[in-house]
């Protein structure tokens, strides 16, 4: 049985997000928004058949129609404005430790901070990918985009389980 359905609900969030918080997440957001205006507006001059995947040394290896690149933009902008949206809620996450009214406001910012930076590692990410589908070269900011998401997540637990002591 789920224990926090069998328990009283979660204390409310009652801290302000900080200002480097808030402001990465506007960052994340409009990172996002901007690489879909790049999209949107370079697609007309792109050709017929645009790269669609990348081996791990960043050359182009499967090929597929212009379109393609609509849904990458479609996907990525849904992601990142779900994951800043999402961010904004930290007292639905799930964590791995229990949240009690001595540890709540402490986890729920350390969980605020870890979805923001997800956020930015992918927006990173999906700038790369679509720096490399409409140029070419996109590969070490993906790989700034992976290293971003990755320590996020490391540091981000490492925080959350402190905070949850």
């Amino acid at each position: 049985m789920n224990t926090l359905l069998a328990t009283s609900p979660r204390p409310a969030r009652t801290y302000r997000t900080g200002t480097i918080t808030w402001g990465l997440r506007a960052l994340g957001v409009l990172g996002a928004l901007g690489v879909t205006a790049w999209i949107l507006a370079r697609y007309p001059s792109l050709p017929d058949t645009v790269a669609t995947h990348f081996d791990a040394s960043g050359q182009a290896d499967d090929w597929g129609p212009k379109w393609s690149i609509l849904v990458l933009a479609g996907v990525m902008l849904l992601l990142s404005l779900g994951l800043a949206a999402l961010s904004s809620r930290p007292r639905a996450f799930n964590y791995p430790l229990e949240i009690t009214a001595d540890n709540a406001q402490t986890v729920y910012r350390e969980g605020e901070r870890l979805m923001v930076w997800t956020l930015l590692g992918l927006v990173a990410i999906y700038a790369g990918i679509a720096w490399s589908t409409v140029l070419t070269g996109g590969a070490p900011l993906i790989a700034v985009g992976v290293v971003v998401m990755v320590a996020a997540v490391v540091i981000g637990i490492i925080r959350l389980v402190r905070a949850g002591r």
